[in-house]
């Protein structure tokens, strides 16, 4: 499996069924990095290291907290740069609940700028709904939440926006061809003190913040060096909880609202042209 962090884009998620657009994710920094913080400036350039073991024990901290969890959800807001008419630059505004059971239970709710669509998967099946448009799709997928993501991959080119932080072992992806560590410092993200660190991996300079007290990610930015149409991503991550109690069926779709199916190939041109919406491309795009 390719790390989402590490794809060449930060791609748009025409999840599975494509029934609906979704945003995807990623990470990483610059090889030689020119940091304009205090924390860093004191330092001569000459003395940072080209891997910075510091930067590579925090990740592995924030891999292991996460890959031990039984359970854990989070909210994410994306900030997501796009071409508009004329070819001026505009910023669209996307937010997510995500909630992860074990390794073959998956749920994700986005709304905003991106166009909505919320996300079942039991480890047997997906289920894709849109509200807007009162439809849904599903599809026989037993495995893995790593089996799912890697299909998706395969199958659109495109993944979750926070992919790299949902798969099994994370620090293993994440450091995969890494060319540059560093530790920046530490900041403070909503009263959080959090430590920054920067990585470098091909095509695509990555940045990432982590909680200092209890090693959950808290803030992502990547800038992609050669993908001019989608040249960055910054999403946020708050209300985290981890191995809280989740009720089973908060994994299955239920139809309350009578919405009509839809094979499950059929709405990724129709919706997608309909929307007119997309979120942005994820680190998994980025390597390949």
């Amino acid at each position: 499996m390719k790390s989402t962090v590490l794809k060449t884009r930060f791609t748009s998620v025409l999840l599975a069924a494509s029934l609906i657009v979704a945003a995807g994710t990623g990470y990483a920094q610059d090889k030689n990095p020119k940091p304009d913080s205090p924390r860093a400036e004191n330092q001569a350039p000459g003395a940072m290291p080209a891997i910075d073991q510091r930067a590579l024990d925090l990740l592995k901290k924030m891999s292991d907290t996460l890959d031990q969890s039984k359970t854990l959800s989070f909210k994410a807001r994306s900030l997501v740069p796009r071409r508009g008419p004329g070819g001026i630059w505009i910023s669209l505004l996307g937010s997510s609940r995500v909630i992860r059971e074990g390794r073959s239970k998956l749920y994700d709710e986005t709304r905003g700028d991106f166009f909505p669509y919320d996300f079942y998967y039991d480890g047997s099946k997906i289920t894709a709904f849109t509200p807007g448009k009162n439809l849904y799709a599903e599809k026989d997928a037993p495995g893995t939440i790593d089996d799912l993501i890697e299909r998706i991959s395969r199958e659109e080119g495109k993944v979750f926006p926070y992919a790299d932080i949902l798969i099994s072992d994370p620090y293993k992806l994440l450091t995969t061809g890494l060319e540059s560590a560093l530790f920046v410092g530490q900041s403070t993200l909503a009263g959080t003190k959090a430590n920054h660190l920067a990585f470098s991996n091909p095509g695509v300079d990555w940045q990432i913040w982590i909680g200092a007290d209890d090693n959950l990610p808290r803030a992502v930015n990547a800038t992609y060096l050669t993908h001019s149409k989608e040249p960055s991503y910054t999403v946020e991550f708050t209300d985290w909880k981890i191995n809280e109690p989740v009720p089973p069926e908060t994994f299955v779709f239920k139809n309350t609202s009578n919405a009509a199916k839809v094979e499950f190939k059929i709405p990724n041109a129709a919706l997608a042209k309909n929307a007119g919406q997309q979120g942005p491309q994820s680190l998994q795009t980025a390597k390949s």
